[in-house]
């Protein structure tokens, strides 16, 4: 039986003067996974996708609302992340987000 690699692949964008950061997390385990997916939640990762070798079989869209800061300005609010997966309604752009994340 083979064993398939599992991975927690991030991004995120940070901004127009820098190159975007891309990290990879391995995961031996279902605790390692969640230890990863959890941990790069938490450090507000814009996407957090979790590839069995190199097959995206879901990933997590960052989609914070924007709220009004009480002086006629508007701010990022909470982060909210969004679960996507392969074959859903947004199958061309969660295509184009898993692409993007692989090496």
């Amino acid at each position: 039986m083979t064993k398939h690699r599992c991975t927690v692949r991030t991004f995120t964008d940070n901004g127009p003067y820098f190159t975007p950061t891309i990290m990879q997390y391995s995961a031996e385990s279902l605790e390692r996974l969640l230890f990863h997916t959890r941990m790069a939640m938490e450090d507000g990762e814009d996407i957090v996708a979790v590839f069995h070798d190199d097959h995206c079989v879901g990933l997590w869209h960052n989609e914070p609302d924007i709220i009004s800061d009480g002086e006629g300005s508007m701010v990022r609010g909470q982060d909210c992340y969004v679960g996507y997966r392969p074959g859903g309604p947004n199958a061309g752009w969660f295509n184009s987000l898993a692409n993007s994340l692989r090496k």
